[in-house]
C-alpha cells in the first residue's frame, strides 16, 4: 500500500474528483477526513460503499465550509486529535462559474475566490504547521488546464485557477527546505456532475470536447485521484512545484488548425 498510515485531508470529498480520491487514498492505506458544505447524511451511500469494501475504518467526514476560517481551524484540529498530524493534503474543493467580466458581478466573483483561492489558502495556512511539526509532507492543489491557459467566457475561474497555479510554485519554493512539497494537479474536462450538466444543457458540446482533444477522451475522476496518490507517495519525493496536467494533451496544443502535410 502507497501511503500506508499516511494522515490524509481532502476538501471537497464529497464529489467527483475529490470522492475518487478519498476512495484511492483509503485503498491504498491512507488515514482519511475529508470535507465539503454536504451534510453527513449526503454520504451516507459512500460511506456504505467504503465499508462493504472493508476500507472504511480509518475515513472520516467533516463538514466544512472552505472559505470559513473558523471552520477550517476547526477542521484542521479535528484531523489532529483522530488520526495526527496531516501529511498529505489535497485541496480539491471548488466551485465553477462562467461568464465575461461584465457578465461577472461582484457577488459572483467573491464566491468563486472564497472557495476556490481563499479555501487553499485558509486550509493550507492551518495544516502546514502539522506538517513542519510531523518534518514532512506533500500538498496537492487543484488547479486546471484554465490555471494554465486561458477559456472563453469563465473569466473568474481562470483568475481562481492561475493564481493557484503559481500559489503553487510559491509554496513549493518556500518549503522544500522543510521537506514539504507542493504540486498542483490541471485537469481538463473530467466526467463529473459539472461536465455531465454541460453535455446535458449544450447539445453536442460532448462531441466538441472530444474533437478538440488529441486524445479523444473524457477523463474518469479517478484519473486523477490516482495521481493525488502518486503525488503524495514517497515515490515523488523528487517532484515539487509541479503544475500537472491531467488533459489528453490539450495544453500542449498551440491551437493552430491542423492543415496536414505540405
Amino acid at each position: 500500500m502507497r501511503l500506508k498510515d499516511k494522515v490524509a485531508l481532502i476538501t471537497g470529498g464529497s464529489s467527483g474528483i475529490g470522492l475518487a480520491t478519498v476512495r484511492r487514498f483509503a485503498e491504498e492505506g491512507a488515514k482519511v477526513v475529508f470535507c465539503s458544505r454536504r451534510a453527513p447524511e449526503k454520504i451516507s451511500d459512500f460511506m456504505q460503499e467504503l465499508k462493504d469494501a472493508g476500507i472504511d475504518a480509518n475515513v472520516r467526514y467533516v463538514q466544512c465550509d472552505v472559505s470559513d476560517e473558523a471552520q477550517v481551524k476547526a477542521l484542521a484540529q479535528y484531523v489532529k486529535d483522530t488520526f495526527g498530524n496531516c501529511e498529505i493534503l489535497f485541496n480539491n474543493a471548488g466551485i465553477h462559474l462562467a461568464g465575461k467580466l461584465l457578465e461577472t458581478p461582484p457577488e459572483a466573483w467573491d464566491r468563486i475566490m472564497g472557495i476556490d483561492l481563499r479555501g487553499v489558502y485558509l486550509v493550507s495556512y492551518y495544516i502546514l504547521p502539522q506538517m513542519l511539526e510531523g518534518g514532512w509532507g506533500s500538498i496537492i492543489n487543484m488547479s486546471s488546464v484554465s490555471g494554465i491557459c486561458a477559456d472563453y467566457a469563465m473569466c473568474a475561474y481562470n483568475t481562481a485557477k492561475g493564481a493557484i497555479t503559481n500559489l503553487t510554485r510559491a509554496m513549493a519554493l518556500d518549503y522544500a527546505d522543510s521537506n514539504i512539497r507542493v504540486n498542483a494537479v490541471c485537469p481538463g474536462v473530467v466526467r463529473t456532475a459539472i461536465a455531465e450538466h454541460t453535455f446535458e444543457c449544450v447539445p453536442g458540446s460532448e462531441e466538441l470536447f472530444r474533437q478538440n482533444y488529441p486524445t479523444h477522451l473524457i477523463a474518469d475522476p479517478v484519473e486523477v485521484a490516482n495521481a493525488c496518490v502518486f503525488l503524495g507517495a514517497r515515490e515523488s519525493d523528487a517532484i515539487n512545484g509541479v503544475n500537472l496536467p491531467i488533459d489528453g494533451g490539450i495544453t500542449c496544443h498551440t491551437g493552430q488548425p491542423q492543415v496536414g502535410t505540405y
